[in-house]
């Protein structure tokens, strides 16, 4: 065998260890946070172990292939632990929706460099939510799509903030808002994160809140964890039915939203329902992408029944919409 065949197989057996490796890790997740990152890229993990399986499995001869299969074997078993019940999760039945009572909501990041407004407008129409929930909805799409939804959505709320607080809510219904302090008006401030957190009834006189945010990317760890932890703090003062949606800027693969979920009694009911990105800027352009990553998440609590729930039609933004439909117990 040349020196160079023999150099790809060495890189290939090193690539195949080193995947199964990362998989290993990320199970210790939940004791060290900067591990959990790895879980974010489970859906890359988990055919990167099976491949790294058949790897080993050719490549190896002897005690090491069988000792560096089972290896990768442990890495395959780790990331099937992660990501097959949320294979199973989105399988399951949902509640055959009332003759009357049921509402759409619609959750969609606008992507702070869209500016194709009509194409938002064509999604929000086509899918007819009565409640929409907005992020990164910053001046430059307000000034254009604000006057395209008011007649159809008389009531609404904005943050104005920095970075991730720009946040929108437009609604058939009539609510009111729960003013806490979390949702800024300075469009110049350094509020990086906000929430809008409004309360509704229901015709039949049933009352549902629904909070809406955005998150920072996880990482550095710290700072969504942080603020993960403050929106607990806000989730837990809730009474009654309530709905959380918005983009999370997490997978829900990690340690970090499954305990943000359980910890609060949510149930989350995106499962599986990959919605970013749709874009990527490589070779001095944004260029359209397949979504790999389930970032934009809805969670619900005290009966709420989501009857239905999809990824809606492709905006310009790099996110899909997520829309739902519910009633109330």
């Amino acid at each position: 065998m040349s020196f160079l065949l023999k150099l790809i197989q060495l890189g290939l057996v090193l690539g195949a260890l080193g995947v199964a490796t990362f998989a290993i890790l990320a199970l210790f997740g939940f004791a060290v946070p900067e591990l959990d990152l790895l879980n974010h890229a489970q859906i890359l993990l988990l055919p990167g172990t099976l491949i790294a399986v058949l790897v080993l499995a050719l490549m190896l001869r002897g005690w090491v292939r069988g000792a560096a299969v089972i290896y990768a074997l442990v890495g395959l078993a780790a990331s099937v632990n992660v990501m097959l019940p949320e294979y199973l999760g989105s399988l399951r039945a949902r509640p055959a929706a009332p003759e009357v009572g049921t509402i759409t909501m619609m959750t969609h990041n606008l992507f702070g460099m869209n500016y194709e407004m009509e194409k938002v407008t064509a999604a929000i129409f086509a899918e007819d939510p009565d409640i929409i929930v907005l992020q990164e909805y910053f001046g430059e799409q307000a000034s254009e799509l604000h006057p395209l939804l008011l007649a159809e959505y008389p009531n609404f709320v904005r943050c104005r903030g920095g970075k991730r607080a720009n946040l929108g809510l437009y609604s058939r219904l009539p609510f009111d808002q729960q003013e806490d302090g979390a949702c800024p008006s300075d469009a110049y401030g350094t509020t990086r994160t906000a929430h809008i957190l409004a309360r509704f009834q229901t015709e039949d006189g049933k009352a549902f809140s629904v909070i809406t945010t955005h998150m920072d990317w996880p990482i550095p760890v710290a700072r969504q964890r942080e603020q993960l932890d403050a929106l607990s703090d806000v989730v837990d003062e809730i009474e009654g039915p309530m709905i959380l949606a918005g983009d999370f800027n997490s997978t829900p693969w990690s340690y970090s939203l499954r305990q943000f979920v359980a910890g609060n009694g949510l149930v989350r009911e995106t499962m599986n329902l990959l919605t970013f990105p749709m874009s990527w800027y490589y070779f001095g352009a944004w260029r359209d992408t397949l979504p790999f990553l389930p970032l934009d998440h809805v969670m619900t609590r005290n009966g709420i029944l989501v009857h239905e729930i999809h990824a809606g039609r492709a905006t310009a933004s790099d996110h899909l919409p997520v829309v739902f439909s519910f009633s109330v117990e």
